[in-house]
């Protein structure tokens, strides 16, 4: 009888925890959020889209994190995305460095 409440507890707990709610697949999410990501850059620096190198992605419950090389007259830039996931569709959070100062800069 105690082995059968200490399994019963258990399983309540387990049971009972809050699942994370994720908006959609994660690989769908990660391709669309490299796909925004790189177009979204490549329009910002004013280069084309194959100057814009992948270099990472992470996933997290609400956001797409995604890292990338930039290369500008011989130069490398890294440049991160963060694609807010939920509640839909993925949208652009945040470009870091701003790449449009640096465009109208050169």
């Amino acid at each position: 009888m105690k082995n059968f409440l200490a399994y019963a507890v258990v399983a309540a707990a387990l049971f009972s925890t809050p699942q994370t709610a994720f908006a959609g697949d994660n690989a769908a999410d990660r391709s669309a959020a490299i796909q925004l990501c790189r177009a979204e850059v490549a329009s910002q620096a004013g280069v084309e889209a194959e100057t814009v190198r992948l270099d990472q992605v992470a996933l997290r419950p609400r956001v797409v994190r995604v890292d990338f090389d930039l290369w500008r007259n011989g130069n490398l830039q890294n440049v991160r995305c963060e694609v807010t996931r939920g509640g839909g569709q993925l949208q652009i959070a945040s470009i870091t460095p701003a790449l449009q100062t640096v465009a109208v800069a050169r």
